[in-house]
């Protein structure tokens, strides 16, 4: 089996941990408030965490196969 990609396993990995930095920020948003945290936050979250996918990504050590 071929192993994917270490910078492409890395933007996984990136996503999934700034997804879920993402939803707890949202949902503590909505518990601390009482305010859906729609548009504004996921929006502007959407657009940063971009951002934080990609330099997670560029960041992480490189592993060799």
């Amino acid at each position: 089996m071929r192993r994917i990609d270490p910078l492409i396993e890395e933007v996984i990995v990136g996503a999934v941990a700034m997804a879920a930095l993402g939803a707890v920020l949202a949902l503590a948003f909505w518990l601390i408030t009482g305010l859906s945290p729609w548009p504004f936050l996921v929006l502007g979250e959407i657009v940063g965490l971009g951002w934080g996918i990609i330099l997670l990504a560029l960041a992480s050590p490189h592993h060799r196969p």
